[in-house]
């Protein structure tokens, strides 16, 4: 009988297998990755994979899940900001300044791969789709803070708000991938001072 590993085991083990397939995406796409491209980068077996997944499908939807808590995660961090403009300033702070290039890359590469899977695959698309309504709607209850504090310069719709934040990132993603000269700390900078003062009221630092 094979002994049974402890729980705490089995979990960073799944983990691990989640990393390395997010790198292996991020890298080659997803239909090109491989069980044995994932397993080479682990330095281990294929058949060390299939003990933790039935295959490369549900390691895909792993994939995603985690992806799903580390932004739930992330959006959690930013609500404890004291008003809703410091709260999407700080959005933008972490996601610019606290990646480096290359992991900054390196995720829009990724996320890239798993949205044109979203495109091919109902099953897939419909986890995606979960997933973007979860997001969109904590951005939505974090601009309806700032519409109940009057922060904003204009009358704003919570929800349209919500999409454009979210449409403003994956674009910032997609350009650090096609045009990566714009993938510069000034040039996020720019884009944060323009998101800050055109939509919100001045009341002085954001930080």
């Amino acid at each position: 009988m094979t002994p049974k590993m402890p729980d705490e085991h089995a979990e960073f083990r799944r983990r691990q297998i989640i990393a390395a397939a997010w790198e292996c995406f991020a890298e080659n796409g997803y239909r090109e990755t491989t069980m044995r491209d994932i397993a080479q980068r682990m330095d281990t077996s294929t058949g060390v994979i299939y003990r933790y997944f039935d295959g490369k499908d549900e390691i895909l939807e792993s994939v995603n899940q985690c992806a799903q808590e580390e932004t739930a995660q992330l959006l959690e961090i930013v609500a404890r900001k004291e008003s809703a403009k410091k709260a999407f300033a700080e959005l933008f702070r972490i996601l610019s300044e606290e990646m480096t290039q290359d992991e900054r890359r390196q995720n829009a590469r990724g996320a890239i791969s798993l949205w044109a899977e979203a495109i091919k695959r109902k099953r897939y698309w419909q986890i995606c789709c979960s997933q973007q309504g979860a997001v969109m709607n904590r951005l939505g209850q974090l601009a309806e803070r700032g519409i109940a504090g009057d922060e904003f310069r204009t009358p704003i719709d919570s929800n349209a708000f919500a999409g454009f934040t979210l449409a403003l990132l994956m674009g910032l993603q997609i350009q650090s991938v096609l045009f990566p000269e714009m993938d510069t700390p000034a040039y996020y900078e720019n884009v944060r001072k323009i998101f800050i003062e055109n939509v919100w009221r001045d009341d002085g630092d954001v930080s």
